[in-house]
């Protein structure tokens, strides 16, 4: 283990923290060990981890002795949403960056205004002890490779008109309704309007909800600086097949897809008609920009005040959903 590295450490590492982990170690940072649910769980998940990278780090079912033997400079924050606040904030108090999943906070059966105040919370504390507060909506990290296949296809992207997003989830014998599937997948669409209009927002009078089954949809103006963007996003869960990830602006729709390359490493598509832009995976992108910004002081792709701005709109277009 390179002791100049940056020191790592994953809070649910047996879903989508197995592959978190994979990307800080191929950014260069040490993964110094995991939080999981119990004795037995963490053996099974150390297995896992094994098999994903070279992890020889160490496993912990408690987060302060995790914190208090590993010191990890950062805490990648996989484990399920309502427990989101508590660990970011034990581990912004004991002086780590913060690297979460998003949504940034969720608590079944609380009042949306108290989740704001968890998030604006954890903003505030990582802003108090100099602290890199980021979220994984990696989409964000799409946009140059967008804009690059915008280009080939029609010339240089002048002002945003409309913005379209459609985006799957498959959930494989739990179906899961509309209110779960916008919880989980809205926060991706969101954080690419916000990352083309940072100070956008929802003209109430336009908003058009329906959340029907294991469909959600949202219709609205986003507006900014006397700009209307004109903007639809569906999310659905399926049970079987591929996941359909699309979005798009003035008409312009991708596909997001991904495959493998001739050296083995995973890559990301983004496809319309013939035309292909392939670069690295999304969630490496940000993971490696994240670690950066850990270790030099300079900006995370997503940071937590636009991690907080995403939740007002997704909670939003829930409150309106819920109104009907």
């Amino acid at each position: 283990m390179n002791a100049s590295a940056l020191r790592v450490a994953i809070a649910g590492a047996s879903g989508i923290g197995r592959h978190h982990g994979k990307w800080h170690h191929q950014a260069g940072a040490s993964v110094v060990g995991f939080l999981g649910r119990d004795e037995q769980s963490c053996a099974a998940t150390a297995a896992g981890l094994r098999a994903t990278f070279p992890f020889t780090g160490r496993a912990y079912w408690d987060l302060g002795r995790l914190l208090a033997v590993e010191q990890p400079q950062v805490v990648d924050i996989c484990v399920p949403n309502e427990l989101h606040f508590s660990c970011a904030r034990q581990a912004l108090e004991a002086g780590c960056h913060i690297l979460c999943e998003k949504p940034l906070v969720w608590q079944a059966g609380s009042g949306f205004a108290q989740l704001l105040d968890q998030a604006r919370l954890l903003v505030a504390l990582a802003r108090k002890h100099h602290l890199q507060l980021g979220i994984c909506t990696q989409y964000a990290a799409s946009l140059p490779h967008y804009r690059c296949l915008y280009e080939a296809v029609r010339g240089p992207l002048g002002e945003i008109s409309s913005f379209f997003a459609e985006m799957e989830s498959v959930s494989r014998g739990r179906q899961r309704d509309a209110r779960t599937m916008w919880i989980d997948m809205g926060p991706h669409p969101l954080s690419l309007l916000l990352s083309w209009f940072p100070d956008g927002a929802i003209d109430p009078a336009s908003l058009r909800v329906e959340f029907a089954g294991s469909q959600a949809r949202a219709e609205f103006d986003f507006v900014a600086d006397g700009r209307c963007c004109q903007s639809q996003i569906l999310i659905r869960d399926r049970q079987e097949g591929s996941p359909v990830r699309r979005f798009g602006v003035n008409g312009l729709v991708v596909d997001c897809l991904g495959r493998t390359d001739a050296a083995g490493v995973y890559r990301a598509v983004l496809r319309q008609g013939e035309t292909e832009v392939v670069g690295d995976d999304f969630m490496q992108l940000l993971i490696a920009q994240f670690d950066q910004a850990a270790g030099q002081g300079s900006p995370p792709l997503v940071d937590g005040a636009t991690g907080v701005r995403n939740l007002e709109l997704q909670l939003e277009i829930l409150q309106e959903a819920e109104r009907r």
